[in-house]
């Protein structure tokens, strides 16, 4: 099954990608991305590998990067046919080229579309790559051509204190007390600091957990996220919620012909955090949903908290809406708006 083309995680500006712009991106920036990116030199060393290659090849970056990519990473791409083409393109006046290739990791082998970028200034080559379609792991292959896994190329971790769960990603066990004195660490170095701060760490967060949901996806069923209607996507990131232990997310789209959607998260995880409050905590949560529902709709979007759990409510309740309306928001809610009902009155004649 075909995925969709090149994307950023949230353009406002449209679908449409440029691949010529990912050398000059930073790392931020390449880890903000769906799809792969690793930047070879002409050795094959690895001088740059993005989150998303990372969790799609379950290999940390800090186990590849400076590595010889075609024997230590993917020797399933030493053939004439991957390894001879990337290493002729390095001597060529082309700029890009694609070609269709098959990775073949011990978990699984992943039919991928690779885009060539050259940066004749920095003597290296930068490997873009779309994954297309999953397969079970392909048998009778030779010794040593698939891929390696994460613990064949870090052996021991657990002895080193490092667990991983069923993708081979890297976890932490924390409870909630680590958002606790998060939360009053702000309250004492920056005091008004705390809801801007975690908005921001919440998008930031949210564009990365896109990156998660994107490959859960692609490998169950091919698709990617802007392949399900939006409540099919919301579904699946309430489930990773779940997971997560952030609470349960509900999502209720009765004022979507009002240019609004509600979101309800029970037991969230930072508003019981956060403690007693008389105005909403959870702009942590704000960011994350943010992030993600503008990755979904293709469009900058504001999300408000209505009710915390923190202030003494059953549940936290968030609006999401066009960004340009975010201030209209805030204001409403400022003056006492409850529901998205009160919220559309309020809103009413707002473009």
């Amino acid at each position: 099954m075909a995925v969709a083309p090149l994307a950023i995680v949230s353009p406002p500006e449209g679908a449409h990608f440029e691949p010529s712009r990912v050398p000059g991106m930073s790392d931020a920036e390449l880890d903000a991305l769906p799809f792969g990116v690793i930047c070879l030199d002409p050795d094959g060393k690895v001088l740059r590998y993005n989150l998303a290659e990372a969790r799609l090849a379950r290999l940390d970056r800090a186990q590849v990067v400076g590595h010889d990519f075609f024997r230590r990473i993917a020797p399933c791409t030493a053939t004439p046919e991957f390894e001879g083409r990337v290493r002729a393109f390095f001597g060529s006046a082309r700029r890009v080229e694609r070609f269709p290739a098959l990775f073949d990791f011990k978990f699984g082998a992943q039919h991928v579309e690779i885009e060539l970028v050259r940066v004749p200034a920095n003597d290296c080559v930068y490997l873009l790559v779309n994954r297309t379609r999953f397969d079970a792991p392909r048998e009778g292959l030779p010794v040593g051509f698939q891929a390696p896994l994460q613990g064949e190329l870090a052996p021991g971790e657990f002895e080193l204190g490092v667990m991983r769960d069923a993708s081979a990603r890297r976890v932490l066990f924390v409870n909630t007390s680590f958002l606790t004195a998060l939360h009053q660490t702000w309250l004492k170095v920056a005091p008004k600091a705390w809801q801007g701060f975690s908005r921001e760490w919440g998008w930031q967060w949210g564009r990365h957990a896109v990156v998660d949901l994107e490959a859960d996806l692609l490998e169950e069923k091919g698709q990617t996220l802007r392949d399900l209607s939006m409540r099919e996507a919301m579904e699946r990131t309430s489930h990773w919620a779940a997971v997560h232990g952030l609470g349960t997310m509900r999502f209720d789209f009765t004022g979507a012909p009002h240019g609004l959607f509600e979101v309800t998260l029970e037991r969230s995880a930072v508003g019981e955090a956060v403690g007693p409050s008389s105005a909403p905590r959870c702009s942590l949560i704000e960011g994350l949903l943010e992030a993600v529902c503008e990755h979904l709709a293709h469009r900058l979007l504001a999300v408000r908290e209505l009710r915390c759990c923190a202030q003494g409510c059953r549940a936290c309740v968030f609006v999401v809406a066009t960004e340009h309306r975010g201030p209209a928001l805030e204001q409403a809610i400022a003056e006492g708006a409850q529901s998205v009902a009160q919220l559309v009155e309020a809103l009413h004649g707002t473009p």
